[in-house]
C-alpha cells in the first residue's frame, strides 16, 4: 500500500521476501516466506528529489523515509548522479529579463563566473571519459576479452 506522500508515478514490483517474524504467544522468532511490493521511484521523482536537497527544501533522510529506500547511501547516489544536471539546470532557468535587470558589471561577473563553471565541468567529463576508457583497456588486457566494439562490423 502506498504512502500518503508518494506518487502516483512510481515503479510498483511485487516480490518474495524471507521475513524474521514472532510469534505473539511464545515470543518464538521464525523465518517464513511472504510476498512484499515494492515500489521504485521514478527518474522524474529521483530528479526532483535531488533538486529539493540541494535546495534546501528537505534532507536525504527525508527522502530516504519518503520513497522508503533502505540505505542512504542510495539517495546520495542519486545526487552524485544528478548534482551536474542542477546545475545546468539552474544556469537554464535564468532568463534574459533577469540579466537585462543587472548593472553591465554585474553581467560580466556572473557571465565569467558561468564559463568557469562550464569549463570545469568540461574538464571532469573529459577526466571521466579518460577514466572509463583507461577501465575498459585494463579490463580487455586482464580478462582477455574484448569489450569495444570493432568498426566495420555488421549489426
Amino acid at each position: 500500500m502506498r504512502g500518503p506522500n508518494q506518487k502516483e508515478s512510481m515503479r510498483e514490483k511485487v516480490r518474495w521476501e524471507s521475513v524474521l517474524k514472532t510469534d505473539p504467544e511464545t515470543r518464538e522468532q521464525y523465518w517464513c516466506r511472504e510476498q512484499v511490493t515494492v515500489y521504485k521511484a521514478d527518474e522524474q521523482d529521483r530528479v526532483n528529489a535531488v533538486l529539493d536537497i540541494l535546495k534546501g527544501v528537505t534532507t536525504a533522510e527525508e527522502v530516504k523515509k519518503k520513497y522508503d529506500i533502505t540505505s542512504i547511501n542510495s539517495v546520495y547516489t542519486w545526487i552524485g548522479k544528478y548534482v551536474s544536471q542542477e546545475k545546468s539546470l539552474s544556469l537554464q532557468e535564468q532568463t534574459d529579463e533577469d540579466m537585462a535587470n543587472k548593472s553591465k558589471d554585474d553581467q560580466i561577473r556572473e557571465l565569467k563566473a558561468q564559463l568557469r563553471r562550464a569549463r570545469k565541468e568540461a574538464e571532469l567529463e573529459k577526466l571521466r571519459a579518460h577514466a572509463y576508457d583507461t577501465m575498459i583497456s585494463l579490463a580487455e588486457e586482464t580478462f582477455n576479452i574484448p569489450i569495444r566494439k570493432k568498426s566495420g562490423t555488421k549489426q
